[in-house]
């Protein structure tokens, strides 16, 4: 038994990597908007009606995914999911996938600087250019606060 207890086996260390470009959308939506360790329902909701709303995700089992997210996210944490994911998000899509996920991490209503942070991680992961990134911020507050801007956080 004393050899047992001087074993240095590690548990094995959670891995995921996206089967699709559709689960790599779920997984960096989710990366964001979970970082603050708290997801709210409108943010679940909001993830929902987005990708519903999506024709990429026809036909693809996006409670399957998500529950594969779900779960990774509490292995692997946010920054590590998104860089696992981002090579699966066509360069073509990366901008619309932004502006969605800012959409839902501003949907609960409150910006946390976890969420902050996270928001210049994922735009600088993507490739996305710091200016495309600010626009998309500032459009997406100006339409949904009645034209009212506020320091965009990237």
């Amino acid at each position: 038994m004393k050899g047992r207890l001087k074993t240095t086996s590690q548990a094995p260390q959670h891995s995921f990597y996206p089967q699709n470009e559709q689960e790599a959308w779920i997984a960096i939506m989710h990366a964001c908007i979970a970082v603050d360790g708290d997801v709210a329902d409108e943010e679940l909701d909001e993830m929902s009606d987005t990708l519903a709303g999506k024709a990429m995700f026809e036909g693809h089992d996006v409670l399957a995914y998500s529950r594969r997210v779900f779960y990774a996210h509490t292995q692997i944490g946010s920054k590590q999911m998104i860089d696992n994911s981002v090579d699966m998000v066509a360069p073509e899509n990366r901008a619309n996938l932004f502006a969605q996920t800012i959409q839902l991490v501003l949907s609960d209503g409150v910006l946390l600087d976890k969420e902050r942070d996270i928001i210049k991680y994922v735009y600088s992961a993507l490739d996305l250019d710091e200016a495309v990134a600010k626009k998309i911020i500032d459009d997406f507050r100006l339409q949904n606060q009645g034209g009212k801007q506020n320091n965009p956080p990237a």
